[in-house]
């Protein structure tokens, strides 16, 4: 282990941003435009960090025809583009932690499986991305979590070595993805854990209950000095 980690790497979906609210309403839009009823965002949260296809699975259950299934997928998705941050918003906490970081000098990044094209805009729209060190999407590199892969990009872009980083994610590829890169990882159990999954199985370093946890973990491993 590093005496110091100078690096900090987030998800985003669950882990650096309430995304759900928005993504629950672009899946609420496809059932409206069925005449179907609207579902409450704490049934959709669980799986939003399994991404839109998870959602409307989640939505209209597993048997859906393939073309329909595509149709509903291209309607949820330009209807989300097209509100991409209306509600979303940093966590509870999540600013501070970024202020702390900057303020030390300390660099910060991002590593989602979400596409560039939906990344990039709201990254853009909270005026994070001039902010961040490294956006890496889910398109960036050939992989996605939970390969290691996009984990090193992400090492290579903010100029940083894997065991001087640590990954903070709300699921267990996220876990997966850091460990298998050489990184200390962190579960964000304040995040869209899938129902029936215990981060505490996940093999993380420690857990987060809320972002600032983060920065007493950081001050633990030398990195808040």
């Amino acid at each position: 282990m590093p005496r110091t980690v100078t690096t900090v790497l987030f998800d985003l979906d669950g882990t650096l941003l309430d995304t759900a609210p928005d993504l629950a309403a672009a899946v609420n839009r496809v059932l409206r435009e069925e005449g179907r009823d609207a579902l409450p965002l704490e049934y959709l949260r669980p799986v939003v960090s399994a991404g839109a296809s998870a959602m409307l699975v989640r939505a209209f259950g597993n048997d859906q025809d393939e073309t329909l299934f595509q149709q509903r997928l291209r309607l949820m998705l330009d209807f989300y583009r097209n509100n991409i941050a209306q509600h979303t918003r940093l966590f509870d906490g999540m600013a501070q932690v970024l202020e702390r970081l900057e303020a030390l000098g300390r660099p910060w990044g991002v590593v989602t499986n979400k596409p560039a094209w939906l990344t990039e805009p709201l990254m853009e729209a909270l005026q994070l991305a001039q902010r961040s060190g490294c956006i890496v999407s889910g398109d960036t590199v050939a992989e996605k979590k939970p390969h290691p892969m996009p984990m090193l990009e992400a090492c290579r872009r903010i100029n940083s070595r894997p065991e001087c980083c640590v990954y903070v994610g709300d699921a267990d590829r996220d876990i997966a993805a850091g460990r298998a890169a050489g990184m200390k990882t962190l579960a964000a159990a304040y995040g869209y854990v899938p129902e029936g999954d215990d981060p505490n199985d996940w093999g993380a370093d420690a857990l987060l209950h809320s972002p600032l946890d983060l920065l007493a973990w950081l001050e633990r491993h030398g990195a808040t000095a």
